[in-house]
């Protein structure tokens, strides 16, 4: 019976030392990713006093180029701007620019190894040719 209960401690001792650690590191990888929030922080580190409690929001690209979003404009006008009319035309939103991939060369392998390759088949060739003259 002693034997069975210490199999068992020790067992779970090391499923603790093993598991704990991944357990841990697939929670870090996942809050650094941002899959997850991060749970608040705990222990000395958690109290220290430079740490800053709130960040700062990010910013909409159009509002820091100084352009208004879409939805704003109106209310930047005034009570005194009219409402758009129904069948006045809705003006299309702005698309982003295009950027332009570079395109990845597809035959990277073959022209790294073409010598390799040229070579194997002169010597399928020539064993080919030795084979075909003795039958």
């Amino acid at each position: 019976m002693d034997l069975i209960i210490m199999t068992f401690v020790a067992g779970f001792a090391m499923a603790t030392l093993v598991f704990w650690p991944l357990l841990h590191r697939a929670h870090r990888r996942l809050a650094e990713a941002g899959l997850t929030e991060s749970p608040a922080p705990r222990g000395k580190h958690a109290l220290r006093a430079d740490r800053s409690v709130a960040s700062a929001p990010a910013e909409c690209p159009a509002q820091t180029a100084g352009e208004l979003p879409a939805q704003a404009a109106p209310q930047a006008a005034g009570p005194a701007a009219e409402p758009p009319r129904a069948g006045a035309p809705v003006p299309a939103p702005q698309m982003p620019a295009r950027v332009d991939m570079p395109e990845l060369p597809t035959d990277l392998f073959e022209r790294q190894f073409e010598a390799r390759f040229n070579r194997s088949r002169q010597r399928l060739a020539r064993l080919r040719d030795e084979l075909k003259s003795i039958n």
